[in-house]
């Protein structure tokens, strides 16, 4: 595969923007974290493991309802999303958060020692994606809850296509490969309820929640994006001044049919979630 391609449709883990814009993320994922927290079963008293955690979505939820007597154990593999979630964390006054640095695939440790175990959109960006579910089955208890999400198709998730479309074409990069990490990797009908069932999990319930992306204006849509998604903030360092400007009129254009009347932009987005029983 092209080095700089899958640069490109791999999920960005250091750029700065993630704290910063935390509680914008927060609000506009709150469906897609409140139905983590409700699927994982989420209770007083629990120690749940949340993968790819990032700055805490949706782990802080999960550390509110799991209460002083219970615990969060987030991983991530970005010691910077780590240092993010710690420092939302004792904003609120949580500490009953555990964060390590560490990938899902050689977590390690015992077997079956969390009750729950919740992953939002990090399965896409796994290099074995299978392996890494398994091993999450791992440790969870006989009996515990999972509940995962991802993106769905490109069609219902415009917020990508309007972003990565421009910029696929203003860095000369070709088409991902079907397997490429991405956002859309799992996207297809099907693809999700399958890696966690060749995972081993049998109970699966399968559901579509859906999101609105907003944003005040076009100028808060380039801010947001420019420190958040690797492959703007990567352009804007790179791109000779006349091609940043294409850029922008490029991408000005591709968000326009999703303008609101009061000069701000509403996309809509749809998450496949996945839960069940070990």
């Amino acid at each position: 595969m092209n080095e700089q391609r899958m640069e490109f449709y791999s999920r960005e883990r250091e750029v700065s923007g993630w704290e910063t814009w935390h509680d914008w993320h927060e609000m506009v994922m709150r469906p897609v974290a409140d139905w983590l927290v409700r699927a994982s079963g989420a209770a007083a008293g629990q120690k749940i493991l949340d993968v790819a955690c990032g700055t805490g979505i949706p782990g802080l939820l999960l550390a509110e309802a799991v209460g002083a007597t219970g615990k969060v154990v987030g991983i991530d593999i970005s010691p910077k999303m780590l240092t993010g979630m710690r420092n939302k964390a004792a904003a609120r006054g949580l500490r009953n958060i555990e964060t390590r640095e560490v990938d899902a695939l050689t977590f390690g440790g015992p077997d079956a020692v969390f009750d729950a175990v919740t992953c939002k959109d990090g399965f896409m960006f796994f290099p074995d994606i299978v392996a890494g579910v398994r091993e999450l089955r791992r440790v969870v208890k006989p009996g515990g809850r999972y509940a995962f999400s991802a993106w769905a198709e490109p069609q219902a998730n415009p917020a990508f296509a309007t972003l990565f479309g421009p910029l696929a074409e203003a860095l000369k990069l070709p088409p991902p490969a079907p397997d490429t990490p991405g956002p859309f990797r799992l996207a297809a009908p099907g693809a999700l309820e399958r890696v966690v069932r060749d995972a081993g999990f049998t109970d699966v319930t399968v559901e579509r929640v859906a999101i609105t992306w907003t944003f005040a204006s076009v100028a808060q849509h380039w801010e947001i994006f420019s420190v958040m998604a690797g492959p703007l903030e990567r352009a804007i360092a790179t791109l000779p001044e006349s091609e940043l400007a294409q850029l922008k009129q490029k991408l000005a254009e591709s968000i326009a049919p999703f303008a609101t009347a009061d000069g701000g932009l509403r996309f809509p987005g749809v998450e496949w979630c996945v839960s069940g029983t070990r």
